[in-house]
Parts: C-alpha cells; sequence; structure tokens
C-alpha cells in the first residue's frame, strides 16, 4: 500500500530546503526534492519502525521546530493528496487509506504541476478543481488530450503509483591529514598538498567529473587559520596539475605558523564533452595550460594572472583581471565571433592604410614639455625629443568625482617636427607620454 508523507515550511528558501531534505532522509531512505519548502517522503515499511504515522510526523515536526521553523505534514495514498493535506491542515494532517479521491475533489488544479499550456486549456473548459478534472468522461479527455489526459485524471483521483524520484546528498569531495608535529617548510607541506590532491583526483575521475576550483584549511600551530582558494584555467581532475597548481598558490601566500592539520575540498564539476568545430583553431591542453598559469602565479602572484577586461569607467586604461576562457565567444546562434564581421568601410579603411594604431606606454612615460601660448612647443620624454609642429586638444578626461579617487587630467595629440605623432596627459602629478600613434 502506498502511503507518502508531504513535510511542508512555507516560505522556504535554499537553506531551509536542504535542512529539510537531511531531516526527510533520517526519517525515510526514499526522499523527493519537490520545490522550496516542500520534500516528499515514502512511508511503506516504516510503521513498526517509528510506531505509526503519526509519531513519524510527529518526529519530523519536532525536527524541524529544533531548527526554528514551523512546519506541515500531511500524510495520504498519493503526492496530490499528502500536498494537499499539508496545505489544507495545521500541524499534522493524515488521511485514511482510499479516501484521496474524497479529500482532493476541492483541491485547486495548480497541486498537479501542469505546464503553461495544459493549465490554460483546462482554464478554457472551466475546469478549477480536481474533483472537476476527475469527473470528466476518461473516453473523451483521452480524444482531446492523448495519453496525458488519462494519467492527469488519476493523479486527480489520488492514483499515483510512480515511485519517488529519489534524492541523494551530493558528494563532498574532501581529503585530510593530520600532521602530529608541526610542518613549517613549504616543501613538505607541498608535498602534503600534492597528496590529498592525488586522491581527490582519484576520486573526481571514478565519478566522471572535474574540479573548477579547489580550497584548503590549515590549522595551524598558532590557534589560527589559515585558509587558501585556486582555480584552474580549465576543469581537471588531473593530479599532477591539481599539485602544481597548490604548490604555487601556497608559495604565492604561505601560512605564518606551523601546520597542525590541513583539509583540501574540491568543486565537483560535469563537463560537458563536445566535439570541437573543424573550423576552429585547437586549444591548448588544460593540463599544460593550468601547470603554466600556477608557475606564473608563484612568480608574480594570482592578482596578476588572467585576461584583461575593460571596466564601464571613463578613468583612462580602466581594467581587470579576469580568468582565461578557453572557449571561444559565440553569439545566440552558436557561430564563432570573427573579426570578418567588419563592416565594408572598416576593411577598406584598414586595407588601405588610412586607420593609425595607438600603441600606448604601460606605464605611461614621465615626460617635459615646454609650453608656449598655453600650448605644448617642445617635447622631452624617455629617449624621444624634439618640437612639436602641430598639435589638438586639450580634451578634459574626469570622473568619479564622488569618491577619494576623483581622476581629471588633460589631453592632446600633437606630432613632432620627425613627423612621429603621440598622445600626451597632463594632470596633477605632471605631464605624461601616453601613446604613440604608428
Amino acid at each position: 500500500m502506498i502511503r507518502i508523507a508531504c513535510l511542508h515550511v512555507p516560505d522556504a528558501d535554499a537553506t531551509v530546503q536542504s535542512a529539510l531534505l537531511d531531516i526527510a532522509l533520517r526519517h525515510s531512505p526514499s526522499v523527493e526534492d519537490v520545490a522550496p519548502g516542500i520534500v516528499f517522503l515514502d512511508l511503506r515499511g516504516l510503521g513498526k519502525l517509528w510506531g505509526g504515522e503519526e509519531e513519524l510526523a510527529r518526529r519530523l515536526l519536532q525536527a524541524v521546530a529544533e531548527r526554528g521553523w514551523t512546519a506541515r505534514v500531511g500524510i495520504a495514498g498519493s503526492r496530490a493528496g499528502a500536498r494537499f493535506a499539508a496545505r489544507a491542515g495545521e500541524g499534522v494532517t493524515i488521511v485514511p487509506p482510499g479516501r484521496d479521491a474524497g479529500r482532493l475533489g476541492v483541491a485547486p488544479l495548480a497541486l498537479l504541476d501542469l505546464g503553461p499550456e495544459m493549465a490554460a486549456r483546462l482554464a478554457r473548459w472551466g475546469i478549477r478543481t480536481l474533483g472537476e478534472l476527475a469527473d470528466l468522461p476518461a473516453r473523451g479527455l483521452a480524444q482531446r488530450l492523448g495519453d496525458e489526459g488519462p494519467r492527469l485524471q488519476r493523479l486527480a483521483r489520488g492514483e499515483d503509483p510512480t515511485p519517488l524520484r529519489l534524492w541523494t546528498p551530493p558528494p563532498v569531495f574532501e581529503e585530510s591529514a593530520e600532521c602530529a608535529w608541526g610542518i613549517e617548510a613549504l616543501e613538505p607541506l607541498g608535498d602534503l598538498m600534492a597528496g590529498l590532491a592525488e586522491a581527490l583526483c582519484a576520486r573526481l575521475r571514478r565519478a566522471e567529473l572535474t574540479a573548477d576550483a579547489f580550497a584548503w584549511t590549515c590549522r595551524l600551530a598558532d590557534r589560527t587559520v589559515h585558509e587558501g582558494f585556486c582555480a584552474p584555467a580549465a576543469p581537471l581532475a588531473d593530479s599532477a596539475a591539481a599539485a602544481a597548481m597548490l604548490r604555487a598558490s601556497l608559495a604565492a601566500r604561505p601560512p605564518r605558523a606551523a601546520v597542525e592539520g590541513i583539509t583540501l575540498r574540491a568543486h565537483p564539476l560535469r563537463a560537458p564533452k563536445a566535439q570541437p568545430r573543424f573550423d576552429e583553431p585547437p586549444g591548448p591542453s588544460p593540463r599544460l595550460l593550468t601547470a603554466a598559469l600556477a608557475r606564473l602565479s608563484g612568480l608574480v602572484g594570482a592578482s596578476g594572472i588572467g585576461s584583461p577586461e575593460l571596466l564601464d569607467s571613463h578613468r583612462p586604461d580602466a581594467m581587470q583581471m579576469t580568468p582565461f576562457v578557453l572557449f571561444p565567444l559565440r553569439n545566440p546562434a552558436g557561430v564563432a565571433v570573427r573579426a570578418e564581421g567588419r563592416s565594408p568601410e572598416a576593411r577598406a579603411e584598414i586595407d588601405t592604410g588610412k586607420i593609425l594604431a595607438v600603441r600606448r606606454m604601460r606605464p605611461p612615460r614621465p615626460a617635459r614639455v615646454t609650453l608656449a601660448a598655453g600650448a605644448p612647443a617642445h617635447l622631452h620624454a624617455g629617449g624621444l625629443a624634439g618640437r612639436i609642429v602641430a598639435g589638438a586638444g586639450p580634451w578634459r578626461v574626469s570622473g568619479e568625482w564622488w569618491t577619494e579617487e576623483a581622476f581629471v587630467q588633460d589631453e592632446w595629440d600633437v606630432e613632432l617636427g620627425d613627423g612621429t605623432l603621440c598622445r600626451l596627459a597632463r594632470d596633477g602629478r605632471g605631464w605624461r607620454l601616453e601613446a604613440i600613434y604608428d
């Protein structure tokens, strides 16, 4: 005999739902995750274990109340019956076996989680409750809705033989090690971290998963905690690449005391497998790229590795470093974005050499500029010197006046006597050579 319990907490979020699933799994081995605040439990064979359905429902309410929430429990012979009992009653509501159809007669159609098209069609027919759906002629319903019509009618009558869609807690990919005497040197600590990475990656490969992030927590001898985080350029399950990345991350930010215990965690990800397009250049090996980035991170720091991304700001050269993306940017149609998308006019200007390329000075070079009538007349900057024969400007660039890092500078485009074109800028710190036009 099918008996289903519905554990319901109104207005629940993802945190509450996670706790509800944990509570339900401690009371029944068969649990279904329905929606935030709604969990189904299969009660078959659990009556003698918990002392009856009412006692089991009371234990569920008590477990939820210990977390500080108010719950309702409905028990019936179907999902719809248990869900309606939990929503319509207070505390515990138990529908006797075989009585689901009578209780569901006044229940709204929303209990069946209909799609928009099916809900609109039944609404046009004037069907508002499960009882009205259950009373429709079965043959006519099948002619108009196909197999879906009789299935919905059986659910409206409390006939639900489909087993629960079992929910299992996500696996935790974590490895720990204790260091009884403490580890102070980076080399043995890196070796220990590499061993943990090897065990983690082996578990990931067995589950056909990869990791897109690694995090570790070190318990130090001075009773403090040292935490770290690193993300590979592409999801991986290769222990050698993960070990190289973790060693470099530890070297860039070593713990400040001896390590007595360490825990390494991996964030699992099931990366989709897709054959590359024939018209795309082959991408770099994720394993080799991750190892190279790990070595660079150890030399220049994690903040200096990535792809530059322009910020939405008027500040000159405002940018930030973002992680590398191995896959080409695609438009909604799935076609790789290419440079050939320029207009015919732009391509013609490039072909005829009418476009100037700007070579930015990074960082800008300090400059000495002589003025004549308020305009630049002579330039001397890092091996570049000469009389200015033509110029345009100034153009004022300013912004972020509402912050402590407000900026303002004047810019000129000038031509030297030898034909060199360059961009000059001046602010409160003086003159700078910003760029040269090629």
